[in-house]
């Protein structure tokens, strides 16, 4: 690392630090290390712009570097466990994806459908194994869930509505 700041440095810093995120700054003196540049900055008495240093703090507390990180690894509500692939295509908006389908998409080279699920025989959500899972179709999933319930027929008729509008 060069300890000595350039003229040129100087004059891009004063130009740039108000507009650019700390990963651009460090992307553009890439022989100077945050604390250098921070520091330069603060002897030259530059200020951020209010939307900059906003960025700066939600990335520092996004990921990673979050209070609660855990590796990638959540359990929802019901008990399914997820895992953060956000190239994946069935990633939420936060990039997490059901591992019952990452398992079984690596382990028969088969892409699930939009219109299957995967269901875990033994009933238990978050036991994974691949000798635990199999694929259905959505409309038999229901049918094995739901088969010997007593409903009425209006409430069949409400069921059948909200999922047929689902799918349309």
């Amino acid at each position: 690392m060069n300890p000595k700041w350039s003229e040129e440095e100087v004059l891009l810093l004063k130009d740039k630090y108000s507009r650019l995120t700390n990963d651009e700054l460090i992307a553009l003196f890439p022989n100077k290390t945050f604390l250098a540049i921070y520091k330069k900055a603060y002897s030259l008495n530059l200020k951020r712009d209010e939307e900059i240093e906003f960025l700066n703090r939600s990335k520092a507390k996004s990921g990673k570097n979050a209070s609660n990180w855990n590796g990638g690894v959540r359990k929802t509500r019901k008990g399914y466990i997820q895992i953060l692939m956000p190239e994946h295509k069935r990633a939420d908006k936060g990039g997490y994806v059901m591992e019952h389908i990452v398992v079984y998409e690596k382990a028969t080279g088969i892409e699930v459908p939009r219109n299957c699920c995967i269901h875990h025989l033994n009933g238990i959500k978050n036991d994974n194994r691949i000798e635990n899972l199999c694929m259905m179709t959505n409309s038999a999933h229901t049918i094995y869930h739901h088969t010997g319930q007593k409903r009425s027929e209006e409430t069949r008729k409400r069921i059948s509505e909200s999922k047929r509008k689902k799918y349309e």
